[in-house]
């Protein structure tokens, strides 16, 4: 890890819409804060779904911006990662740095950024930089081939079911922690296994068959908290692979329980795999998820590969 120099001009990128309300409350305090800290910051607001993607874009290719802070969720963070790896520049002169707000704050919470700016900004100010791994995710959409950088992690199946589902609870309840919770138990009573294929680099097929979920993570943590990939390191190299193949009901409620309990444990439907790259074909009816995003339109195959040691980021002194 080396350390941070924080006199350098930041740029704030922040999702006003990121944990309900609350960030028009808390704007002037974090702007505020920053200033105090000692950083020169601009902060840019983002106006809706992708628009991140194409501000960042421009920010790094136009305006010579390098060190970027992202004041959202999970969701703000990928949009900023793939206007990162969607422009021009070396992404490891990048420097990113992360104020958590939004409802699962997955990404933060593997590496112990509190959610509360009086917290997460010395971080910046005094933290490290880590260089960290990010996933590239290939697809189709209306027969055009086309690439998604995700940070966290992609989902399909039942997992992409309950990012669905959140969305939708989201807008009558944003910004509450347990909308995942409620979003996982509407995605259970709701979801069916479908078929799948996966493939994995230097193994072949490991999975044919009728598949409920799966998730391709570099971090061990999704919807809000649960550890589907305990074993998930961003910085390794490699993709953690959980699959749920054909549950009956008693298993499939046994593993469900033991999610929320984050004492999930192998049986005869849930496997686990490591690898830095795969291909998925599957159904268009198996919806997809990268980051808590839904990715509307999004057909297979799929082929996902792991970036090593891609993007600089701040994280807490150890």
């Amino acid at each position: 890890m080396t350390e941070v120099k924080s006199i350098e001009k930041w740029t704030v990128i922040a999702n006003p819409k990121a944990g309900g309300k609350r960030f028009f409350l808390r704007r002037k305090s974090i702007e505020e804060r920053l200033k105090s800290a000692g950083l020169d910051v601009d902060i840019v607001l983002t106006e809706y779904a992708g628009h991140a993607t194409r501000l960042v874009k421009k920010l790094l290719e136009e305006d010579g911006v390098r060190r970027l802070i992202v004041a959202g969720g999970d969701g703000s963070i990928s949009e900023v990662v793939d206007g990162i790896f969607s422009s021009s520049v070396d992404t490891k002169d990048v420097t990113l740095a992360i104020l958590p707000g939004g409802t699962g704050n997955d990404w933060a919470r593997y590496w112990g950024i509190p959610k509360k700016s009086q917290k997460s900004i010395p971080f910046v100010v005094e933290g490290y930089t880590q260089m960290i791994d990010i996933g590239r995710l290939t697809y189709h959409q209306q027969g055009e081939e086309k690439v998604k950088y995700f940070i966290n992690s992609v989902g399909l199946g039942f997992d992409a079911q309950v990012v669905y589902y959140a969305e939708k609870i989201s807008r009558f309840l944003p910004g509450r922690s347990w909308v995942y919770s409620l979003a996982v138990v509407a995605g259970a009573l709701m979801h069916s296994s479908k078929p799948l294929r996966l493939e994995m680099e230097g193994q072949g097929c490991v999975v044919d068959d009728k598949v409920y979920t799966m998730s391709v993570a570099n971090g061990p943590y999704t919807g809000g908290g649960i550890k589907q990939t305990p074993e998930a390191v961003p910085t390794d190299g490699i993709f953690d692979l959980f699959v749920v193949v054909r549950p009956s009901l008693t298993l499939l409620v046994k593993s469900l329980y033991r999610l929320f309990k984050n004492r999930l444990e192998g049986n005869s439907c849930l496997r686990f795999y490591k690898t830095a790259s795969l291909r998925i074909t599957c159904s268009d009816k198996n919806k997809v998820e990268a980051d808590g995003i839904l990715m509307e339109g999004a057909g297979s195959p799929y082929h996902l590969e792991i970036i090593p040691q891609a993007l600089r980021m701040v994280v807490p002194k150890k």
